[in-house]
Parts: structure tokens; C-alpha cells; sequence
């Protein structure tokens, strides 16, 4: 179907995705990585940073299951663990006594990392090797379970703020509160549980709007440019090699990756659950996506607890005799 854009006329185009000649099993898991078991935690974020590491930001001993309340105490122990991605083994780590429910981690233009926790209600600034900077939220902000952080090209940045506050919310380089956009519904710019946001290289901002089963795009004034529908509670979106890949999770452990182009078409798609298996990748939450889309990291929470890369089918390295999902 058409893109979700506004008509000459100014009418609001809604979108439902698009599946005309999708192809499942883009995207096969690579059994060989991570070489262990990193960690037995929920894994809410993955990101690749500037020299190409892994990082999984983990819950470590606080959990967070549906309907339930989590821990108010510090995690102990290091909540980002430094991933090596051609051998899969942990070779840093940092973040202990830092975090309360630490919910997304993003790689900013310039390398440093920033962490969104729901249970600080603030978005935190770090250095390549976890030197806190700064940290956003606070009266003059007052995020209420923010989850995610996206870049627009001059540098400011947009929260998705989120399980409570139902908004997106935009700041300048600075940090200097610009504007928030959004309230809590089902009509357009309204949001129940703004869950992940993406920026792509036309400065457009895509919320996964998680509830309502949808995508809205914003442009970076906030001006609603239209919705892509019937997404299947999109829990991440990333912006990777001029597609968006939008992360769902369907039931528990029925999660799948979709990779989009700009008109909201489905060009290719994949099961974080293999065929067959028994092991458990119940809740897929977070995603990271490199090499040009050859590679998707996908963290579980709840009780799956692992991080998992999945390659590009024929690229070579994935495993040839693995059934499509």
C-alpha cells in the first residue's frame, strides 16, 4: 500500500502493512553465538557500538514479570556487559549500583551510550567505557517510565516516554527540554505505551506504539505524518541500511522481526523462535541491528534470558540446514 504521508489536501493517510511478496527465514539464528552463556538475566537492550562490540544491558538480579512489581534497590551487579562480536565471549563489562530497570540502550552519534531506565524514570549519558555524563529527567522533565531514546541528524534527540506519561518528548544537544508530543488514547498522536522510537536519515521519527498495534510517524517538529497499522505490539524499531526493523512480540514466545522500507512494505521477515526447538526464547525485547542488516541481535526477558544474533540467509556463515522459521 501507499506510504503513510499527508495528502495534498492535508488529509491524514493511514497505512496497513504490506505483505505482498515478504520472504520468511531472512534471517536465520547462528547457534555458534554468543560461544557462552553471557549471563542468566532479563536482557531488556542490545546495542553494537563505535568498534563494532555487542553491548547487553541486563536486569541482573531485579526482574520484571507482567502484571508484577519490580526490586527498587540497585542492581548489583554490572548491567552492561561489552560483547566481542566475532567470538561471542564477554570481554568488559560496567554499570553496577547504577540502575534500578534499566529498559533500552542506544549507541549515540558520537559513541557515547545511553541508557533508559524505567525505574529512575531518566535517560543516562555514558562514555565508551561507562563513565556517567549526564543524566536527563528530573522536575523540569518529570518522565514517568520512559523507555527509549532515539537521534535526530543535528544532534537533538527524542524520549519516548512511555509507560505512564503516553509521549514522546524532544531535546535539544544540550539536554534543554524542546517540546513533548502526545497524550494517552487511540486517536492519532495519542499512545498507549510508547515502547521504542527510531529516527531514519530523513529526520522522521517512528514511535512503536505498542498497544494500539501501530507505528506512528512523526516528523521532528512533531507534525503527525501518518501510521502504519496492524504491527502486532511492535516493541522495538531501529533505523538500519535505509529500512526499519520493527521487533514484535506476539504471544510470550511467538516474537518475529520485520524489516520494513519507508513505505511501511514488509520486504522480509523472521521468527526469533526457531522451528522445532525446545529451548526458550520467550519474550524477545530488545534489538540491535549491524553490518548493514547482515546481523540482528534480539535480547529475551522473563524466563528466556539471552541474547541471541541471528545472519542473513546465504551470507555464508549462518547455518545452511536450519529449517525457515
Amino acid at each position: 500500500m501507499p506510504a503513510p504521508i499527508l495528502s495534498r489536501r492535508g488529509w491524514l493517510l493511514t497505512a496497513t502493512l504490506a505483505v505482498a511478496g515478504q520472504r520468511l527465514s531472512a534471517h536465520d539464528l547462528d547457534s555458534t553465538w554468543p560461544a557462552e552463556r553471557i549471563v542468566r538475566a532479563q536482557i531488556s537492550g542490545v546495542a553494537v557500538d563505535s568498534e563494532g562490540r555487542v553491548l547487553v544491558l541486563n536486569r541482573g538480579e531485579n526482574h520484571w514479570m507482567p502484571q508484577g512489581a519490580f526490586k527498587r534497590q540497585k542492581i548489583k551487579q554490572p548491567a552492561v556487559l561489552v560483547i566481542d562480536a566475532a567470538t561471542g565471549r564477554n570481554v568488559a563489562s560496567w554499570g553496577a549500583n547504577t540502575f534500578i530497570m534499566p529498559h533500552q540502550i542506544v549507541v549515540g552519534p558520537d559513541g557515547h551510550v545511553w541508557i533508559v531506565d524505567v525505574g529512575l524514570h531518566q535517560a543516562m549519558e555514558f562514555d565508551a567505557d561507562g563513565k556517567k555524563l549526564r543524566t536527563i529527567g528530573g522536575p523540569k522533565v518529570r518522565f514517568n517510565m520512559p523507555t527509549d531514546l532515539a537521534f535526530l541528524s543535528d544532534g537533538s534527540f527524542i524520549v519516548s516516554d512511555g509507560y505512564v506519561n503516553s509521549r514522546v518528548v524532544k531535546f535539544s544537544p544540550e539536554g534543554r527540554l524542546l517540546a513533548a508530543w502526545g497524550t494517552k488514547g487511540t486517536r492519532p498522536l495519542q499512545f498507549n505505551v510508547p515502547h521504542s522510537v527510531a529516527v531514519d536519515d530523513r529526520d522522521r521519527i517512528y514511535v512503536a506504539d505498542r498497544e494500539n498495534d501501530r507505528i506512528q510517524i512523526l516528523s521532528a517538529e512533531g507534525e503527525l505524518l501518518g501510521e502504519w497499522t496492524d504491527v502486532d505490539r511492535p516493541v522495538t524499531v531501529r533505523f538500519a541500511a535505509g529500512s526499519l526493523f520493527v521487533l514484535s512480540n506476539l504471544d510470550a514466545d511467538k516474537g518475529i522481526v520485520r524489516r520494513l522500507d519507508l513505505q511501511g512494505r514488509v520486504l522480509d521477515t523472521f521468527h526469533t523462535k526457531p522451528t522445532g526447538t525446545t529451548e526458550d526464547f520467550e519474550w524477545p525485547h530488545g534489538m540491535a541491528v549491524a553490518d548493514g542488516g547482515r546481523d540482528v541481535y534480539v535480547g529475551f526477558t522473563l524466563t528466556g534470558r539471552r541474547v541471541q544474533r541471528y545472519r542473513r540467509a546465504g551470507s555464508g556463515d549462518a547455518p545452511a540446514d536450519r529449517p525457515p522459521p
